[in-house]
């Protein structure tokens, strides 16, 4: 997801409006701030930041995809920033200038803060453990069961970033095991593997006040611009309809990675020349049960259908060289048969 961002002004330096840090930077999430300042520095330099996309900005601020989202939405509703979309992508950023406080008074500004704060769930600070400590951990079999997913999911032992991640989120927030492998799968199947990156997910998860998989996995679908894909892969053209939406959300339990969905999407046009939805999850159905977790899964079970197929035509080719009289058995005739089929051909003769 790419877009352009208009700028407001020119400068050698980034420039923010007191009436900005009056009125609206009190209130706004740590991470909203970040953003805004991100796109301000980008729209007073726009020779310099010409193109942006989600992931960019997730990537520099080492924060979500999410996260960076819900920033944007903040900001539009507060009117500090209109996006264009196409499709439910965004496409373009208009910067507009912080409008003068009403009241700045600061026992208002004071509150705000306090409600916005109250909104969220309180997130321990990430301790610190001790070797000692940290083995002492090990020691539960809920931990010592998650360790051994974790280390599954990334191909590889955890790395002690990975072990302070998964200590802080089990043992200081309260995550559930599940839960734990939830937050690493989710960010696994968006490519990404830094301990910075699934921690900022787990934190935006603990102050939301998830302690569910299946909210968990909600809200990354809610996020992840799944009908945004499928949408582009099939060529729909429109917003889908509510029951379309609820057809692709039955696909969350597949637990499928965006590629192999867009690629059952793929095969539904080329097959079926149509958006048949109904289609997709025939195709995605039939690879779940076949255990596909990536596209080289889908290549094998489709080197095996080949097979198949060519194994059953070679049967058929090989009994095909036989003609309908060779089928029938032969019979064997003797002399005396001979002599005697020809006594009756002289007979008849005579007749």
């Amino acid at each position: 997801m790419g877009f352009t961002i208009t700028p407001a002004g020119d400068g050698l330096f980034t420039t923010i409006s007191n009436n900005f840090i009056h009125q609206y930077m009190p209130s706004a999430n740590g991470n909203y701030v970040k953003v805004y300042l991100m796109l301000q520095m980008a729209s007073q330099h726009p020779a310099a930041w010409t193109h942006f996309s989600i992931n960019d900005f997730a990537d520099q601020m080492e924060c979500t995809e999410n996260d960076i989202l819900r920033a944007l939405r903040y900001w539009s509703k507060e009117g500090l920033i209109t996006l264009h979309e196409v499709d439910g992508e965004i496409k373009e950023i208009h910067m507009s200038a912080p409008s003068s406080p009403e009241s700045s008074d600061i026992t208002d500004l004071i509150t705000d803060t306090e409600t916005a704060a109250a909104r969220e769930h309180p997130v321990p600070d990430k301790q610190h453990y001790t070797p000692l400590q940290a083995e002492a951990f090990l020691k539960d079999e809920e931990i010592n069961r998650a360790i051994t997913v974790v280390e599954q999911l990334l191909g590889a032992p955890v790395t002690q970033p990975h072990l302070d991640i998964i200590l802080y989120f089990m043992c200081d927030i309260g995550f559930s095991a599940e839960l734990l492998i939830t937050l690493y799968e989710t960010a696994i199947k968006k490519g990404k593997k830094k301990p910075n990156y699934i921690e900022a997910i787990g934190i935006s998860w603990a102050k939301q006040g998830i302690t569910a998989p299946e909210e968990a996995r909600e809200e990354a679908a809610a996020f992840s611009g799944r009908y945004a894909l499928v949408s582009h892969a099939l060529g729909i053209n429109r917003n889908l309809a509510p029951a379309e939406r609820s057809i692709i959300d039955t696909w969350n339990e597949y637990q499928f990675s965006d590629s192999i969905i867009e690629e059952a999407c793929k095969r539904t046009v080329l097959q079926t020349g149509d958006t048949n939805l109904n289609y997709v999850s025939k195709i995605l159905s039939d690879w779940h049960r076949h255990n596909v977790i990536s596209l080289e899964d889908i290549q094998k079970c489709d080197d095996a259908f080949k097979n198949r197929k060519r194994n059953r035509s070679g049967d058929n080719q090989s009994g095909s060289h036989n003609n309908k009289f060779q089928n029938f058995p032969q019979r064997a005739y003797s002399k005396e048969d001979f002599s005697s089929l020809e006594q009756q051909l002289l007979q008849g003769q005579k007749a």
